[in-house]
């Protein structure tokens, strides 16, 4: 989708900004562009041939603070690249293809590939082991010599130690025989004692038994005796309730059948005093039942009192005589503690021995994480070069948490880039710098017809059409001066104009809003810059700076100058006369001309504050595009 967009002609990025690059000799147009490339914070396309994309791809990995990778469809060209980069002081994996031999023909590099990297990593592990290993074992030999006086005492005292821990062991399990005596006394059931007691619970019971049937019967026969006085008192109270009762009672006669109150009245008091009687023997019985229950009671928990007595006595001397022998173990250990920390000292024995335990520990796991190993000897280098086949092959790939996996990924010879091709390696980094030939040739046109259209043609070369910003240009003979940026569909449609009194001059007009706006200026190719930037100054007012990097200022008597130090390394530099007393001095030829220094003449009423007010207003705004192309490198 984004690419969709940047090729429907979206564009929408912010300024790119520069790198700092190491200090070296290189011309103004290829710092500018490799500082460009390796501070863009997206995607970066750089044509070069393949001898300046190599020296521009060592530069940029050397300026990016991220992990990067480098892919090359040329394993000699990844070779190469990595050669370069360790000769730079940059670490590098050369991660290989499947079908790559390990052997590769450079020595430097067959040793940076990752089987190679992870064996010395691996190889220097185990030196590190066995070196420590064999430090801690004479160390730990030196304290043992030193430890021999004294080899019987602790050997006594891991004896002691161990019969310290059983006698420990034994108290403790002594202690709680003896808390739960009761506890267990109580809940036997076929011993001697549980039997005899559940004798003696059973004869108190049948005794038991026998009283409550006493007591039963006496409280039935006082139950009974009362019924019965009660219904003579209720035939007494009947009787003094009917008339002639008195008169009965003092000499009357009483009618046939009726019985004599008297008699009922000494029947009354008998009953009474019979119930009486059988009450209070009901009530003995009761309390001397109770008192019966509560002696046999008493006396079962005096018996179980007295075993668990007997028996707690017994587990007492058992706990005696273990804390006895307890306190001997501890005694005999004191004792051969203080010999042993007299004769060695027991912080450097510890060590020695500590040191010995760890020695032993990494080795073991020095053998164990080997193929870790590998691991972290490829994650460590902040490069990985190879050709697209390593991708997911090379184990430099399989040790990689961070998703993505790399900071910035560099494909060189981008060219021969299938464009599907991007999208899926483009998942492997957070931003991209794309090498290569990204201005192939036109074709010219056969059996009459028209030559491909701009919208089409290499993957490349479409990225670079599309994210060209630069001020100056070459099409095939011409030089030509972008004054604003368009796309290929505007310069396609451009009303074309030579002037009328130099007709070599052509001005290329796109439709605007109101009158048609001069977008470009193509000069002959043999033009000079300073020759072309004159033209534009004294026929058009326009003054185009290409600065590279920030100023530095310097005051004279006879000039006030700003100059570009990454500019200002070519010795057949140029100066051209922008306006009275102001030049602009021009390194550089054709698309890689760039501005090395700005002079203002005091002499011609220049200050310091006029200066660098002329250079804000005519500096141009911080560079946008996100192609450059390199000067074609030396042979």
């Amino acid at each position: 989708a984004w690419l969709a967009r940047l090729f429907a002609g979206e564009f929408p990025f912010p300024a790119v900004p520069l790198a700092p690059l190491p200090a070296a000799d290189r011309p103004a147009a290829e710092h500018d562009a490799l500082a460009r490339a390796a501070g863009c914070r997206d995607l970066f396309v750089l044509h070069a041939d393949p001898v300046a994309g190599e020296r521009a791809i060592v530069e940029v990995v050397r300026a990016a603070s991220d992990r990067v990778l480098v892919l090359t469809p040329n394993s000699g060209a990844a070779d190469r690249l990595a050669e370069r980069l360790l000769a730079a002081g940059v670490g590098v994996v050369r991660a290989l293809a499947d079908d790559e031999n390990p052997v590769r023909p450079a020595p430097a590099v067959a040793k940076v590939t990752s089987a190679a990297l992870g064996a010395a990593r691996a190889e220097q592990t185990r030196r590190e082991a066995a070196a420590a290993l064999a430090a801690a074992l004479a160390a730990a030999q030196r304290r043992a010599d030193a430890f021999a006086p004294v080899a019987k005492a602790v050997a006594r005292l891991a004896e002691v130690n161990e019969v310290l821990a059983a006698r420990d062991a034994e108290v403790t399990a002594r202690v709680a025989r003896r808390d739960r005596v009761e506890s267990d006394l109580r809940a036997e059931t076929d011993t001697p004692f549980a039997t005899g007691l559940a004798k003696l619970k059973a004869g108190h019971a049948a005794a038991g038994a026998a009283d409550a049937a006493e007591l039963q019967a006496a409280t039935a026969a006082h139950a009974a005796r009362g019924m019965v006085l009660a219904r003579a008192k209720e035939q007494l109270a009947e009787l003094s309730r009917k008339p002639g009762f008195f008169g009965r009672l003092f000499g009357g006669k009483p009618k046939p059948g009726t019985p004599d109150p008297a008699d009922l009245e000494r029947q009354v008091q008998a009953l009474e005093a019979e119930v009486a009687a059988l009450g209070a023997r009901a009530t003995e019985l009761h309390a001397r039942n109770e008192a019966a229950a509560t002696a046999r009671a008493a006396e079962c928990e005096r018996r179980v009192a007295a075993e668990v007595a007997a028996r707690r006595a017994a587990v007492e001397a058992l706990v005696a005589e273990a804390d006895d022998a307890r306190a001997r173990a501890r005694a005999e250990a004191a004792a051969l503690n203080k010999v042993i920390t007299a004769a060695v000292p027991t912080d450097d024995h510890a060590s020695a021995v500590g040191a010995l335990a760890a020695a032993r520990a990494n080795a073991a796991e020095v053998e164990r994480t080997a193929p870790e190993v590998l691991a972290r000897a490829v994650s460590d280098a902040r490069a990985v070069v190879g050709t697209p086949g390593c991708v997911g092959t090379d184990p430099a790939f399989a040790t990689i948490p961070e998703d993505p996996p790399f900071g910035l990924l560099v494909l060189d010879r981008a060219e021969e880039l299938p464009e599907p091709e991007f999208p899926r390696l483009a998942r492997l980094a957070a931003r991209w710098v794309l090498v290569g030939d990204a201005l192939p040739a036109p074709r010219p046109a056969l059996n009459g017809r028209a030559p491909r259209p701009a919208g089409e043609g290499p993957f490349l070369a479409r990225l670079a059409r599309a994210l060209d910003r630069e001020p100056w240009g070459a099409e095939g003979d011409r030089l030509v001066c972008r004054l604003v940026p368009i796309t290929a569909d505007q310069r396609r449609a451009a009303t074309r104009e030579p002037l009328a009194d130099r007709p070599e001059i052509e001005l290329r007009f796109v439709a605007a809003a109101a009158d048609p706006l001069l977008a470009e200026i193509a000069f002959p190719g043999a033009m000079p810059v300073p020759d072309a930037k004159g033209f534009l100054f004294h026929a058009l007012g326009e003054v185009l700076l290409r600065p590279c990097g920030a100023p530095v200022w310097a005051h004279a008597p006879d000039a006030i100058s700003a100059t570009w130090p990454a500019a200002d390394t070519d010795r057949a530099a140029v100066w051209v006369e922008l306006e009275p007393g102001v030049r602009e001095k021009v390194s550089g030829t054709g698309p890689f001309a760039y501005t090395a220094a700005v002079s203002f003449d005091p002499a011609a009423g220049w200050d310091a504050d006029r200066a660098a007010a002329w250079l804000d207003a005519h500096l141009p705004p911080p560079a946008t595009g996100r192609f450059a192309a390199l000067p074609r490198a030396p042979r």
